[in-house]
């Protein structure tokens, strides 16, 4: 770290054009803030040491040395600790706080620091005198802030800087040096024999600022340097228009030229970074979300169509932008509905969806439809109102919430109603029933006759593909609305629900027992069997669900006792 200070600062020296010590841009200054922001205050005597040998090599005084480096280290660990405590630098990168912080704490505050204590060790040993304190102290200060504004940026945004990764940014980067280049010995290598009568100097902001729109922060960090290198070169060798004219004013001109245009540029810059940054995090956001993100104005049009998006409805993102969202993901049933929602959010402000989470059904790019669960927020920007919806597609959610549902109904094995949702049908059809006697609900309980020895005879298995094959056969006996339902075993019962008479309901046992009179073929089994039933029937309120049941289960045993079946 020494070695390198003292580098620094003999090119400094360099640099000096009234004070051996005070350099029109004093690069230690940059050098030894990037140092503590990148590696830690702890390096600090590294700097004192470099300060110590750079200030020594000019003959100076030994106490005069340790003051002038005593300045420069404290300039750089105050720096370093308030952009650490209150910019926050060295965590996550604000670049605009960080850039400001640069200017306010670095460049303007801790550089008055080592300026007053240069310029009074200086003085105060006899190397200058004390009528020359207020000049050098504004050059002295204005050099370091140029170090800070200068040359701290650009180690600060080194691994930030602009990347070529297309022929594009070769193209940009090229055309902007070599215009910076060009406009900059245009201005500071030309021959002035009196002030110019214009302010030239300033043609290079136009740059300035296509360097910070471009490539940010690191990107203007590199134009400033640059246009700083030639200004400061042509000055020192009798260029430019600092060089001419009487006096030390134009020096402190061209410090304060430089000053503008390097802190201009760093806002400008940390600006489009931190936007840049802004928009880099949000894409990856939207790239990276499972649900559907879709963007859409106030007029409906579609902004933004993540990539979740592109997936579920089949549509590519270019496709879509600038397209109304009623005629993309919408069904057609659905769309007036929605137009006047948007129409009346725009005019009053209230609706009923914002903020919520509700569900509905949007429309794939193959008029495919599809159930979706939507969760609609407005973005909080300047102008008409922005809307964000998040949408997930939820088939597979509702799958398997019907799978859920027909378990929790249906007999695992045939597939027909359980008993639980049989007695509830059965009961909801006794409270319809009339006090007139118009409508009579019927109970068939269905009973496979010898099942016990089918099942000793063929097995389990067999037994099982019967049951199986007996239920379809009874669906198939009944009415559509009409409810087929296994209690246990090969114990079935159906419920008839609104039938004109008992001859009606005995056609309907008559045909379940031809159904199963007819030999069923099981793998390569035929197997013979039949069924007993019994009936119950109800026309008045007042019979309970279970009464109902019963009876109709005792019928089924009258039948089977005497072989009615």
């Amino acid at each position: 770290m020494a070695a390198v200070y003292v580098a620094a600062a003999k090119f400094g020296f360099a640099m000096a054009l009234t004070a051996e010590q005070v350099a029109l841009v004093w690069p230690p200054t940059g050098l030894s803030l990037a140092a503590l922001l990148l590696v830690g205050v702890e390096v600090w005597p590294g700097i004192f040491l470099g300060a110590l040998l750079a200030n020594i090599s000019l003959h100076e005084p030994l106490l005069v040395a340790v003051c002038i480096a005593a300045g420069s280290t404290l300039e750089a660990v105050f720096a370093a600790r308030v952009m650490r405590r209150v910019v926050g630098a060295g965590q996550a990168i604000n670049w605009l706080r960080y850039a400001i912080g640069l200017v306010l704490f670095g460049a303007v505050a801790s550089t008055a620091i080592s300026a007053t204590i240069g310029v009074v060790s200086l003085c105060a040993g006899g190397l200058q005198p004390w009528s020359a304190f207020t000049p050098l102290w504004w050059r002295w200060w204005l050099g370091g802030a140029g170090g800070d504004l200068l040359i701290a940026p650009v180690l600060l945004t080194w691994r930030a800087r602009p990347r070529i990764r297309t022929m594009k940014d070769a193209l940009d980067m090229g055309l902007l040096a070599a215009c910076l280049a060009a406009v900059g010995a245009a201005v500071f290598t030309r021959r002035f024999v009196a002030a110019a009568p214009y302010p030239l100097e300033y043609t290079v902001f136009p740059l300035v600022i296509w360097a910070a729109i471009r490539f940010g922060i690191a990107g203007v960090s590199m134009a400033n340097l640059l246009i700083a290198g030639i200004a400061v070169w042509g000055t020192v060798h009798g260029f430019g228009p600092y060089a001419a004219g009487q006096g030390d004013e134009r020096l402190v001109l061209m410090q304060v030229f430089m000053g503008i245009v390097a802190g201009s540029g760093l806002i400008l810059g940390a600006t489009i970074s931190e936007r840049d940054a802004s928009r880099a995090r949000k894409t990856s956001m939207l790239d990276a979300a499972l649900d559907c993100i879709v963007t859409i104005d106030h007029l409906g049009q579609i902004l933004e169509f993540n990539p979740a998006a592109e997936r579920t409805f089949g549509y590519r993102r270019d496709e879509v932008l600038g397209r109304e969202m009623a005629d993309v993901i919408i069904p057609s049933q659905l769309r007036e509905r929605y137009r006047h929602g948007l129409a009346e959010y725009n005019r009053s402000g209230a609706s009923h969806f914002i903020g919520h989470r509700f569900e509905s059904v949007a429309l794939r790019a193959n008029g495919a439809e599809l159930p979706v669960e939507i969760s609609i927020t407005r973005v909080p920007v300047e102008g008409p109102p922005v809307f964000m919806g998040f949408l997930r597609d939820i088939t597979a959610q509702k799958k398997i919430a019907r799978q859920l549902a027909f378990r929790a109904t249906h007999d695992d094995l045939t597939k027909a109603l359980n008993r639980a949702a049989f007695m509830e049908r059965l009961t909801l059809a006794v409270r319809q029933l009339d006090g007139d006697g118009h409508k009579t609900i019927a109970v068939l309980f269905v009973d496979l006759d010898k099942f016990k020895s089918i099942n000793d005879r063929f097995g389990h298995a067999i037994g099982d593909r019967l049951l199986v094959a007996t239920a379809r056969r009874l669906l198939s006996c009944v009415r559509p609305g009409d409810s087929v339902a296994r209690l246990g075993g090969d114990e079935f019962v159906v419920l008839l629900e609104t039938v004109p008479d008992a001859a009606a309901v005995s056609a309907v046992a008559r045909r379940i027992q031809q159904a199963l009179d007819c030999p069923f073929n099981i793998g390569a089994h035929e197997i013979d069997t039949s069924a007993s039933v019994g009936v119950a029937l109800g026309s008045q309120p007042g019979p309970k669900p279970e009464d109902l049941l019963r009876a109709a289960d005792e019928a089924m045993y009258r039948a089977k006792s005497l072989g009615e079946r």
